[in-house]
């Protein structure tokens, strides 16, 4: 995917983030491709609190070989946290419980609300676009577009 076509509002997904942490993943260089498109004008990019939160057990856990450092993990959070040209959005009650509903209607069940609740932060900031290598998991939710940059 060419991600010079973005333009808009458009919300980084964890993995997205990860992957620009990770200099030897084969992904890395889109990623870092993707938050670059900070600098573009006609671009307004956003993560979730949650979106930073998620990383750490990602990069401290099994999947990532070899787990970085609980320090070394923070630093990179705390860096992303830290980008000019990426505003950071907190999640309100609001957010829980438009994600709970989301929840209910779709049948969604377990680690999957995750999902909803960006979703529903997204809705409420009007953010019409999620960059993410997970597009299923926003597929059937009205108002947002994923898009797999990896593909």
């Amino acid at each position: 995917m060419n991600v010079k076509k973005l333009s808009g509002r458009i919300l980084i997904d964890t993995n997205v983030l990860i992957y620009a942490t990770l200099a030897a993943d084969a992904r890395h260089e889109q990623a870092q491709k993707v938050l670059s498109l900070r600098h573009q004008s006609g671009i307004e990019m956003f993560v979730s609190v949650q979106n930073l939160a998620e990383m750490y057990p990602n990069l401290t856990g099994p999947k990532n070989q070899p787990p970085d450092s609980p320090s070394l993990a923070r630093e990179k959070i705390f860096s992303l946290s830290r980008l000019r040209g990426i505003t950071v959005l907190p999640l309100t009650m609001e957010c829980v419980q438009n994600a709970l509903d989301l929840c209910v209607s779709g049948n969604i069940t377990r680690q999957n609300y995750f999902d909803r609740q960006l979703a529903a932060l997204m809705l409420r900031e009007k953010i019409p676009t999620i960059v993410t290598e997970n597009v299923k998991d926003f597929a059937d939710i009205k108002g947002i577009k994923a898009i797999n940059p990896f593909s």
